[in-house]
């Protein structure tokens, strides 16, 4: 497990409450384990647990993260010996970062993606998409009950994300590969999504390892949801 190299740079989700950090105001992170081969891990930051045990198709909810420099370690669940990974970083205040761990387990990588605000439009819903599987082709949804209407113009390839503002509904889309109808890659449906909220769907895991699936989140900041574990 020493060898284990899980880059979840931004894994600095988590806080400490410290007068000076507060004055600095406050970040919002929320962290993605999107490596299908990787082993569960702990997070620390500056030496605090804030996530424990998380496993592959992790989502955690937004936290509020003290602006301003922190020093992260991820470790194997329950080896804080086991460190993995070490760094420090740098949050910006008023900043949502959502941080995926991607690829494999030999070679993990961050992603980092941030947004200055949560969907403002009452009327609209706003989903975002994250193609995180690493052998996975360009996609492409297609609202099945619109006539298979095509909902990214240009496809969605690794490492990207893509935004939409839809009107409320039950969603039902196939994920197909870009320029194609078929074979459906994935389904998604049984979920609505309502105006002024937000959702996220991350395309996770690798077709080769047969562990692709989409998980599907509502954005949600949850105060104190990154406090010590």
């Amino acid at each position: 497990m020493t060898n284990i190299k899980i880059g979840l740079t931004a894994l600095a989700a988590l806080s400490l409450a410290s007068a000076a950090s507060a004055q600095m105001g406050q970040a919002y992170v929320r962290v993605v384990h999107a490596v299908s081969d990787a082993p569960n891990v702990d997070v620390y930051v500056d030496g605090v647990r804030t996530v424990a045990n998380a496993p592959f198709k992790a989502v955690t909810s937004f936290g509020e993260v003290p602006a301003g420099p922190h020093k992260v370690m991820v470790t194997a669940a329950g080896m804080m010996d086991t460190v993995v990974f070490e760094a420090d970083v740098n949050l910006t205040a008023g900043t949502y970062y959502t941080v995926a761990a991607v690829g494999y387990l030999k070679n993990v990588k961050p992603k980092i993606f941030t947004a200055t605000s949560m969907n403002m439009n009452k009327a609209k819903a706003a989903v975002n998409v994250y193609h995180l599987s690493p052998d996975g082709p360009r996609v492409q949804a297609l609202a099945v009950d619109m006539s298979n209407a095509k909902l990214l113009p240009m496809g969605l390839a690794y490492g990207n994300k893509a935004s939409l503002l839809v009107n409320p509904m039950g969603v039902n889309l196939n994920v197909v590969p870009f320029g194609k109808m078929e074979p459906v890659v994935k389904n998604i449906s049984g979920i609505s999504v309502a105006g002024g909220k937000s959702y996220s769907l991350f395309a996770v895991g690798t077709l080769g390892g047969k562990t692709f699936d989409v998980v599907v989140a509502e954005d949600k900041l949850v105060m104190g949801s990154m406090n010590e574990k």
